[in-house]
């Protein structure tokens, strides 16, 4: 694996380990707890999750130049758990599968156009927007964090981030683990 590659797969790994371990330990959340409205991001631990697997999804189209799939956030619509972790695989996997296509044919610096409903369309090569994808996850995880604090939650003690999910998956440190909630 070339140095380029790697660092692709340590974005993309580290981006899934901490979506999935946030996602994780939601299960120990009550109902009124997953759904509950803040006014920070997309307003829920739910929605905000739902909306981070989400934009992975259609990136993982837009990336890989796919036709775009319909949206999976749709308004007062529950997605559970057990969905968002079939999301989570799902996007994890085509994303995986946009990066090697594009590392394959070496079309990082091609430029993908991105239509703003009713306003302009921006062009950014493949390699912005693979690194959008990643910052974009972060963003919103630290706002799930919080969220987690405002419910009262027990920290998770991890910042999610890639040198832990490097940590975590060397055995130097334990992962997070649902009965962290």
């Amino acid at each position: 694996m070339n140095t380029g590659d790697r660092w692709i797969s340590i974005m993309l790994e580290s981006t899934a380990w901490a979506t999935g371990a946030l996602l994780e330990s939601c299960a120990a959340l009550s109902p009124e707890q997953f759904h509950q409205r803040f006014e920070i991001g997309p307003g829920s631990v739910h929605d905000t999750l739902r909306h981070v697997i989400g934009a992975m999804l259609r990136w993982a189209d837009r990336i890989g130049g796919a036709p775009l799939r319909p949206s999976i956030e749709v308004a007062g619509q529950n997605s559970p758990l057990a969905e968002q972790r079939e999301h989570l695989a799902m996007a994890v996997r085509d994303l995986r599968a946009a990066a090697d296509r594009v590392s394959a044919a070496g079309t990082w610096h091609e430029s993908i156009e991105f239509a703003v409903p009713g306003g302009a369309t921006y062009r950014f090569s493949r390699a912005a927007a693979l690194v959008h994808v990643v910052t974009h996850g972060v963003h919103h995880r630290a706002q799930v964090m919080n969220m987690r604090r405002q419910l009262g939650l027990a920290s998770l003690e991890l910042d999610l981030d890639p040198v832990e999910w490097e940590c975590v998956t060397t055995g130097q440190i334990p992962s997070p683990s649902p009965s962290q909630s």
